[in-house]
């Protein structure tokens, strides 16, 4: 009897889940920076998509935050998405790429978006990046009850913290910061 009643739950919140439909909107902006050393920069660039339900604007940003001999982190891009079931939220897409030879971590600290800070906790970061190799690193921003929830339309800035993953020994913080008007 209990495997029935699990199995018939499972099996309705799966169906429910599926049902929901995540609208996505990739959000554009200029990157302000200082980077470091011999830095990359591509820009942003702008695609416009048609699609079933309209027009969407795509900007992706691919601008390098720091590009030193230890590490290279590059915004990739900022998008924010509308869920029925899970509500709203934000992803701040970064790729790193370890130059050293032991595991770093990176961390998100300081964030806020319109020139109020974003609350601990409805955002989450942190990404363990082992020796000569890459990863993204991905800042979720979730719609919480009872928290302020950041519309980014002036700006967005945070700072990215990077630290030594066995011993927990800070290594740099770059400042990131985000024009959108």
């Amino acid at each position: 009897m209990k495997r029935l009643v699990f199995s018939s739950a499972l099996i309705l919140s799966l169906v429910l889940a599926g049902c929901g439909e995540t609208e996505t909107e990739n959000l554009g902006g200029t990157v302000e920076n200082n980077v470091s050393e011999n830095a990359d920069n591509t820009g942003t660039e702008n695609e416009k998509t048609d699609n079933t339900e309209g027009e969407t604007e795509e900007n992706e940003f691919n601008q390098v935050i720091v590009d030193n001999e230890n590490y290279k982190a590059t915004l990739l891009e900022i998008v924010k998405k509308k869920d029925p079931i899970f509500g709203e939220s934000i992803q701040v897409v970064f790729e790193i790429e370890n130059k050293l030879d032991y595991a770093i971590g990176v961390q998100a600290r300081s964030v806020s978006a319109d020139g109020y800070m974003v609350d601990e906790t409805i955002l989450s970061m942190s990404q363990e990046v082992a020796a000569g190799k890459k990863a993204k690193a991905v800042l979720s921003i979730e719609d919480f009850e009872g928290y302020d929830f950041p519309e980014l339309k002036e700006d967005f800035e945070m700072d990215l913290h990077v630290f030594n993953y066995d011993s927990f020994e800070d290594i740099a913080q770059h400042e990131v910061k985000v024009s959108f008007e």
